[in-house]
């Protein structure tokens, strides 16, 4: 089946309505948005995240790339707002992506999901009005295109990345807060096997990046055992596990198909 460019517009339309109704309540806050050390020294760890991301990568990917990391972590900070912590905050850093805090603990597994997967989840919306809207911007801003194109792959591929089962990503989290709920031992053993074939990437294609992420998730191995997902979270039951991983695929493989590009071109 051929989607026609306003068939995916209002598509996308619908998942950005989508988006704003699942974070409603965590969009704005009374308390404003704060990035951790927003002095002198976090306003010039951004800058330098911000040339960093240019200087590697050229001006349009790396922009669009800091756009979508900026994205992802508002996604973290507005689902923790949802979640009762309106003390949230991102930081970027350089080269490295950004992270998402708050000073208190998680109280229950859903909420850990739903914190966990609204980085990448809020992705898929700008990524599709991304794309919608690049059909239009060709009859009346062609130069737009390049840009559209870059950063809704990036946005997919990068988003995609975090949903995959290994720590300290998002998935990984994902992991271990839902295959928990099956058996105490699945994290572990999910765990151990992408972090495995993760490392065996690493080594195939050399990267320094993958290779770091390997080292993070075997010393997460060996200090935890993949059970974070357990405690001190309140255990969800088997139906919402089941409901939390039909989101996690679905995010996943709509990532998977808008990122296809940007993923192609790193494996």
């Amino acid at each position: 089946m051929i989607v026609t460019p306003t068939v995916l517009l209002l598509c996308a339309l619908a998942a950005c309505l989508a988006t704003a109704y699942a974070l409603r309540g965590g969009l704005t806050s009374t308390n404003k948005l704060t990035m951790l050390g927003m002095d002198a020294q976090g306003i010039g760890i951004s800058l330098l995240s911000v040339a960093a991301a240019v200087w590697f990568f050229g001006a349009t990917f790396g922009l669009a790339l800091i756009a979508v990391i900026v994205i992802h972590e508002f996604g973290h900070v507005a689902a923790f707002r949802v979640a009762g912590h309106h003390d949230a905050r991102f930081r970027l850093v350089p080269l490295l992506g950004g992270y998402a805090i708050s000073n208190r603990p998680v109280k229950t597994q859903e909420d850990q999901v739903f914190i966990s997967l609204m980085g990448p989840a809020i992705g898929i919306a700008p990524m599709l009005l991304a794309y919608g809207l690049t059909p239009f911007s060709a009859q009346y801003f062609p130069a737009a295109i390049s840009p559209l194109l870059t950063f809704a792959s990036i946005c997919g591929a990068l988003n995609f990345f975090n949903l995959l089962p290994i720590w300290p990503l998002d998935g990984g989290k994902l992991t271990a807060s839902i295959t928990s709920v099956f058996h105490d031992r699945a994290p572990f053993c999910i765990f151990v096997t992408s972090t495995a074939l993760i490392g065996l990437v690493a080594l195939l294609t050399q990267s320094i990046f993958i290779g770091f992420i390997v080292i993070m998730g075997i010393q997460h191995i060996v200090k935890t055992g993949g059970s974070d997902g357990r405690a001190p979270h309140a255990r969800m039951s088997k139906n919402h596990a089941f409901l939390c991983l039909g989101a996690w695929l679905f995010s996943a493989a709509a990532l998977f198909i808008g990122g296809l590009a940007t993923i192609l071109r790193f494996v």
